[in-house]
C-alpha cells in the first residue's frame, strides 16, 4: 500500500502520535499529523491523502465533522474515518451527514484501525463502472438506490426508520456476503451491542419486511440475498 497516505487530525498530541505509530507499523505511509482544521485543510489542498483518521473534537473553532464537510467540497474521493470518544446518536447522525466512511470509538484496539482503513481501501477501489451502479437489486423486488439511500419494492418506495435504513444499507452493501454483528454494532450505533440488541433490530426490519431475504450466519452475523 505505498501509493496510500494517511492524515492524521487529534488534537490530542499522544493520540495521535500512537495512531501515526499503528500506521507505520503495518507499512502505512502518514504524510502529516494535525491538531486543527486550518493546517489539516492546507495539507488536503496540498497533498490529497487517501484517508483521515480524525477525531471529532479538534482545536480551534471547527469541529471534525464540519472540517469533513469543507474537504467534500473539493475532494470527494478522500476516506474520512471519525475516532472519537462520543456516543451520542445526534454526534453519530452528524458524523454520516458528513459522508464518513466509518466511525469508531476510543478506546480503540489497533485491528480496529488498520482493518477498517483496510476494508475503506478495498470499497473505494472497486472497478469505476461498479462504483457507479447506483441500484442494487436484491431478491423479491427490493432494490436498494445507493444514490438516493433509498429501499423498493417493485418500484415502490419503503419507509423505514433511521436505523432500520442504515441496516438495509449495510447489507445491500455487502448483498450475498455475510456482515458481521461488529459491522452492524458501528453502522447503527457506532459501538458494540450485545447480541440481543442486534437480534432485536434484525427482527424489526424482518417483521417490516417478511420477503426481504434476510438469514442469519450462525456465530458470525447476517447475510442479505
Amino acid at each position: 500500500m505505498n501509493d496510500v497516505t494517511i492524515l492524521i487530525v487529534e488534537d490530542d498530541l499522544i493520540a495521535g502520535e500512537y495512531l501515526e505509530s499503528i500506521c507505520t507499523k503495518h507499512d502505512l505511509n502518514v504524510c502529516a499529523s494535525v491538531d486543527n482544521a486550518k493546517d489539516a485543510l492546507a495539507i488536503c489542498k496540498k497533498q490529497k491523502p487517501t484517508v483521515i483518521l480524525m477525531d471529532i473534537m479538534i482545536k480551534g473553532p471547527i469541529s471534525g465533522c464540519e472540517l469533513a464537510m469543507q474537504i467534500r467540497a473539493f475532494n470527494k474521493d478522500v476516506i474520512i474515518i471519525f475516532i472519537t470518544a462520543y456516543t451520542s446518536e445526534e454526534m453519530i447522525e452528524y458524523a454520516l451527514d458528513a459522508n464518513a466512511y466509518s466511525y469508531l470509538l476510543k478506546p480503540y484496539r489497533d485491528i480496529e484501525i488498520i482493518s477498517t482503513i483496510k476494508m475503506s481501501l478495498r470499497d473505494y477501489k472497486k472497478p469505476k463502472e461498479t462504483q457507479e451502479e447506483s441500484n442494487i437489486v436484491c431478491k423479491n423486488g427490493f432494490k436498494y438506490d445507493t444514490k438516493k439511500n433509498k429501499l423498493y419494492q417493485y418500484n415502490h418506495e419503503l419507509i423505514l426508520s433511521h436505523k432500520l435504513l442504515l441496516l438495509v444499507q449495510l447489507l445491500a452493501k455487502y448483498r450475498g456476503s455475510s456482515v458481521s454483528y461488529e459491522q452492524i454494532s458501528h453502522a447503527i450505533w457506532g459501538e458494540p451491542k450485545n447480541i440481543n440488541t442486534l437480534r432485536a433490530i434484525i427482527h424489526r426490519l424482518k417483521t417490516q419486511l417478511p420477503e426481504l431475504e434476510l438469514h442469519i450466519v450462525p456465530k458470525s452475523g447476517y447475510v442479505l440475498y
